[in-house]
Protein backbone atom coordinates (compact mmCIF):
# COMPACT_ATOMS: atom_id res chain seq x y z
CA UNK A 1 0.00 0.00 0.00
CA UNK A 2 2.99 2.34 1.13
CA UNK A 3 4.46 1.72 -2.38
CA UNK A 4 1.58 2.13 -4.72
CA UNK A 5 0.87 5.72 -2.96
CA UNK A 6 4.23 6.89 -2.94
CA UNK A 7 4.19 6.27 -6.92
CA UNK A 8 0.77 7.92 -7.04
CA UNK A 9 1.76 10.89 -5.32
CA UNK A 10 5.24 10.90 -7.22
CA UNK A 11 3.31 10.72 -10.76
CA UNK A 12 1.69 14.34 -12.82
CA UNK A 13 -1.52 13.34 -12.71
CA UNK A 14 -2.37 13.53 -8.98
CA UNK A 15 -0.85 17.15 -8.49
CA UNK A 16 -2.24 18.29 -11.57
CA UNK A 17 -5.99 17.23 -10.44
CA UNK A 18 -4.73 19.41 -7.17
CA UNK A 19 -3.89 22.36 -9.31
CA UNK A 20 -7.55 22.30 -11.13
CA UNK A 21 -9.31 21.75 -7.60
CA UNK A 22 -7.47 24.73 -6.42
CA UNK A 23 -7.96 26.69 -9.76
CA UNK A 24 -11.94 25.72 -9.39
CA UNK A 25 -12.17 26.77 -5.64
CA UNK A 26 -10.56 30.00 -7.22
CA UNK A 27 -12.73 30.85 -9.60
CA UNK A 28 -16.11 30.34 -7.57
CA UNK A 29 -14.38 32.28 -4.70
CA UNK A 30 -16.17 35.93 -3.70
CA UNK A 31 -13.43 38.12 -2.26
CA UNK A 32 -15.23 40.76 0.60
CA UNK A 33 -14.82 44.15 -0.02
CA UNK A 34 -16.01 45.11 3.47
CA UNK A 35 -15.12 44.11 6.92
CA UNK A 36 -16.55 39.90 7.32
CA UNK A 37 -17.50 38.35 10.53
CA UNK A 38 -15.19 36.35 12.19
CA UNK A 39 -14.33 32.92 10.44
CA UNK A 40 -16.09 34.55 7.30
CA UNK A 41 -13.37 32.60 5.59
CA UNK A 42 -14.32 29.40 5.29
CA UNK A 43 -17.85 30.07 4.09
CA UNK A 44 -15.76 31.90 1.41
CA UNK A 45 -14.77 28.70 0.61
CA UNK A 46 -17.72 26.55 1.11
CA UNK A 47 -19.36 28.31 -1.50
CA UNK A 48 -16.71 27.90 -3.64
CA UNK A 49 -17.43 24.20 -3.65
CA UNK A 50 -21.07 24.66 -4.31
CA UNK A 51 -20.39 26.95 -7.68
CA UNK A 52 -20.02 25.64 -10.97
CA UNK A 53 -16.57 25.75 -11.56
CA UNK A 54 -15.39 22.50 -9.50
CA UNK A 55 -18.75 21.01 -10.35
CA UNK A 56 -17.68 21.03 -13.45
CA UNK A 57 -13.94 20.28 -13.32
CA UNK A 58 -14.72 17.71 -10.42
CA UNK A 59 -14.50 14.40 -13.49
CA UNK A 60 -11.02 15.12 -14.40
CA UNK A 61 -10.11 16.05 -10.33
CA UNK A 62 -11.02 12.88 -9.97
CA UNK A 63 -9.84 10.53 -12.94
CA UNK A 64 -5.94 12.30 -13.59
CA UNK A 65 -5.05 10.89 -10.29
CA UNK A 66 -4.49 7.20 -10.94
CA UNK A 67 -7.70 5.92 -12.90
CA UNK A 68 -5.37 4.70 -15.81
CA UNK A 69 -2.73 3.16 -13.32
CA UNK A 70 -3.53 -0.74 -14.11
CA UNK A 71 -3.25 -0.01 -17.92
CA UNK A 72 0.03 1.30 -17.87
CA UNK A 73 1.29 -1.50 -15.21
CA UNK A 74 -0.54 -4.08 -17.45
CA UNK A 75 0.98 -2.77 -20.60
CA UNK A 76 4.16 -1.98 -19.20
CA UNK A 77 5.02 -5.79 -17.57
CA UNK A 78 4.57 -4.29 -14.01
CA UNK A 79 2.24 -6.73 -12.92
CA UNK A 80 4.77 -9.92 -13.74
CA UNK A 81 6.91 -8.32 -11.28
CA UNK A 82 4.43 -7.24 -8.59
CA UNK A 83 1.85 -10.18 -8.54
CA UNK A 84 4.01 -12.97 -7.19
CA UNK A 85 5.26 -11.25 -4.65
CA UNK A 86 2.14 -9.46 -3.08
CA UNK A 87 -0.59 -11.62 -4.47
CA UNK A 88 -4.01 -11.03 -6.14
CA UNK A 89 -6.06 -10.12 -3.86
CA UNK A 90 -3.94 -8.01 -2.11
CA UNK A 91 -2.67 -6.24 -4.90
CA UNK A 92 -6.77 -5.85 -6.04
CA UNK A 93 -7.44 -4.69 -2.82
CA UNK A 94 -4.68 -2.25 -2.81
CA UNK A 95 -5.43 -0.98 -6.36
CA UNK A 96 -9.27 0.28 -5.79
CA UNK A 97 -8.32 1.71 -2.22
CA UNK A 98 -5.66 3.94 -3.77
CA UNK A 99 -7.97 4.71 -6.95
CA UNK A 100 -10.65 5.84 -5.02
CA UNK A 101 -8.80 7.37 -2.00
CA UNK A 102 -6.21 9.27 -4.76
CA UNK A 103 -9.14 10.84 -5.74
CA UNK A 104 -10.34 12.24 -2.79
CA UNK A 105 -7.49 13.16 -1.52
CA UNK A 106 -6.83 15.54 -4.18
CA UNK A 107 -9.62 17.47 -3.00
CA UNK A 108 -9.11 17.75 0.29
CA UNK A 109 -5.51 18.89 -0.18
CA UNK A 110 -7.22 21.58 -2.84
CA UNK A 111 -9.61 22.49 -0.06
CA UNK A 112 -7.22 22.78 2.66
CA UNK A 113 -4.76 25.01 0.15
CA UNK A 114 -7.31 27.47 -0.56
CA UNK A 115 -8.89 27.40 3.11
CA UNK A 116 -5.41 28.44 4.49
CA UNK A 117 -4.53 30.92 1.84
CA UNK A 118 -8.19 32.82 2.49
CA UNK A 119 -6.93 32.71 6.09
CA UNK A 120 -3.92 34.43 5.29
CA UNK A 121 -5.85 36.78 3.25
CA UNK A 122 -8.84 37.49 4.92
CA UNK A 123 -8.02 36.76 8.75
CA UNK A 124 -6.43 39.94 9.41
CA UNK A 125 -9.48 42.30 7.78
CA UNK A 126 -12.24 40.16 9.55
CA UNK A 127 -13.49 41.41 13.15
CA UNK A 128 -12.32 39.90 16.34
CA UNK A 129 -14.30 37.14 17.50
CA UNK A 130 -14.60 33.66 18.31
CA UNK A 131 -14.72 30.78 14.94
CA UNK A 132 -17.64 28.82 15.30
CA UNK A 133 -17.79 25.00 14.99
CA UNK A 134 -20.77 25.69 12.56
CA UNK A 135 -18.45 27.52 10.27
CA UNK A 136 -16.49 24.56 10.21
CA UNK A 137 -18.56 21.81 9.86
CA UNK A 138 -20.08 24.38 7.11
CA UNK A 139 -17.11 23.85 4.75
CA UNK A 140 -16.48 19.74 6.16
CA UNK A 141 -19.71 18.24 4.78
CA UNK A 142 -19.09 19.60 1.29
CA UNK A 143 -15.37 18.92 0.95
CA UNK A 144 -16.75 15.38 2.00
CA UNK A 145 -19.38 14.81 -0.26
CA UNK A 146 -17.10 15.98 -2.76
CA UNK A 147 -14.52 13.57 -2.10
CA UNK A 148 -17.15 10.86 -1.94
CA UNK A 149 -18.37 12.10 -5.22
CA UNK A 150 -14.47 12.46 -6.52
CA UNK A 151 -13.59 8.63 -5.34
CA UNK A 152 -17.07 7.22 -7.32
CA UNK A 153 -15.93 8.97 -10.13
CA UNK A 154 -12.41 7.29 -10.10
CA UNK A 155 -13.46 4.16 -9.31
CA UNK A 156 -15.76 3.95 -12.33
CA UNK A 157 -12.75 5.26 -14.36
CA UNK A 158 -10.56 2.21 -13.26
CA UNK A 159 -13.73 0.14 -14.29
CA UNK A 160 -13.81 1.30 -17.84
CA UNK A 161 -10.08 1.20 -18.10
CA UNK A 162 -9.99 -2.82 -17.77
CA UNK A 163 -13.01 -3.37 -19.38
CA UNK A 164 -12.15 -1.09 -22.81
CA UNK A 165 -8.12 -1.33 -22.03
CA UNK A 166 -7.55 2.34 -22.90
CA UNK A 167 -6.35 4.60 -21.45
CA UNK A 168 -8.92 7.25 -23.37
CA UNK A 169 -11.97 5.35 -22.10
CA UNK A 170 -10.77 4.94 -18.42
CA UNK A 171 -10.29 9.54 -18.44
CA UNK A 172 -13.17 10.02 -21.28
CA UNK A 173 -16.32 7.49 -20.27
CA UNK A 174 -16.34 9.09 -16.72
CA UNK A 175 -16.41 12.52 -17.91
CA UNK A 176 -19.17 11.64 -20.52
CA UNK A 177 -21.34 9.59 -17.70
CA UNK A 178 -20.82 12.69 -15.48
CA UNK A 179 -22.00 15.71 -17.89
CA UNK A 180 -24.65 13.16 -19.53
CA UNK A 181 -26.32 13.11 -15.56
CA UNK A 182 -26.35 17.20 -15.91
CA UNK A 183 -27.85 17.62 -18.78
CA UNK A 184 -30.76 14.95 -18.25
CA UNK A 185 -31.47 16.65 -15.21
CA UNK A 186 -31.64 20.14 -16.88
CA UNK A 187 -33.12 19.34 -19.50
CA UNK A 188 -35.54 16.65 -19.00
CA UNK A 189 -36.02 15.14 -15.85
CA UNK A 190 -35.57 18.55 -13.74
CA UNK A 191 -37.31 16.61 -10.10
CA UNK A 192 -34.32 14.12 -9.93
CA UNK A 193 -32.08 15.51 -7.93
CA UNK A 194 -30.41 12.20 -7.37
CA UNK A 195 -28.94 12.06 -10.81
CA UNK A 196 -27.59 15.50 -10.90
CA UNK A 197 -23.66 15.41 -9.39
CA UNK A 198 -23.77 19.51 -8.13
CA UNK A 199 -27.05 18.50 -6.12
CA UNK A 200 -24.74 15.33 -4.65
CA UNK A 201 -22.17 18.16 -3.51
CA UNK A 202 -24.23 21.02 -2.18
CA UNK A 203 -27.12 18.75 -0.48
CA UNK A 204 -29.50 21.88 -0.72
CA UNK A 205 -32.15 19.65 -1.23
CA UNK A 206 -34.27 17.80 0.87
CA UNK A 207 -32.63 14.30 1.48
CA UNK A 208 -34.31 13.16 4.68
CA UNK A 209 -34.41 15.21 8.08
CA UNK A 210 -30.70 15.52 8.61
CA UNK A 211 -30.13 14.96 5.20
CA UNK A 212 -29.20 11.05 5.77
CA UNK A 213 -30.83 9.98 2.49
CA UNK A 214 -27.79 11.89 0.60
CA UNK A 215 -25.34 10.16 2.64
CA UNK A 216 -26.36 6.79 2.30
CA UNK A 217 -26.49 7.38 -1.38
CA UNK A 218 -22.96 8.79 -1.83
CA UNK A 219 -21.43 5.79 0.63
CA UNK A 220 -23.75 3.39 -1.47
CA UNK A 221 -22.45 4.58 -5.41
CA UNK A 222 -19.24 4.38 -3.96
CA UNK A 223 -19.17 1.34 -2.41
CA UNK A 224 -21.00 -0.35 -5.82
CA UNK A 225 -18.54 1.29 -8.08
CA UNK A 226 -15.33 0.03 -5.89
CA UNK A 227 -17.02 -3.22 -5.38
CA UNK A 228 -17.28 -3.25 -9.07
CA UNK A 229 -14.08 -2.54 -10.16
CA UNK A 230 -12.52 -5.09 -7.87
CA UNK A 231 -14.53 -7.64 -9.46
CA UNK A 232 -13.84 -6.92 -13.01
CA UNK A 233 -9.89 -5.65 -12.14
CA UNK A 234 -9.58 -9.56 -10.16
CA UNK A 235 -11.41 -11.34 -13.81
CA UNK A 236 -9.00 -9.23 -15.79
CA UNK A 237 -5.81 -10.53 -13.55
CA UNK A 238 -7.51 -14.36 -13.50
CA UNK A 239 -7.99 -14.43 -17.23
CA UNK A 240 -4.54 -12.62 -18.59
Amino acid sequence: MESEWRRMLTGWGFWLSVVLCVAGLLAGITWPSKMQPSGAFFTMVQEAFLAKPVSYLLPVIAVLPWSDSFLREWKSGYLKAALPRIGRRAYVEIKILTMAGGAASAVWLAAVLVTFGSFLICFPQEQQGVIGAELIRGLLFPVLRCSLVSASVASLGGICGVLCGSVDMSFGIPLVTYYFCMILKERYFPDALWLYPPQWISGAARWGEHGEGLWLFLLLMLAVLMGGHAAVLYGKIEAG
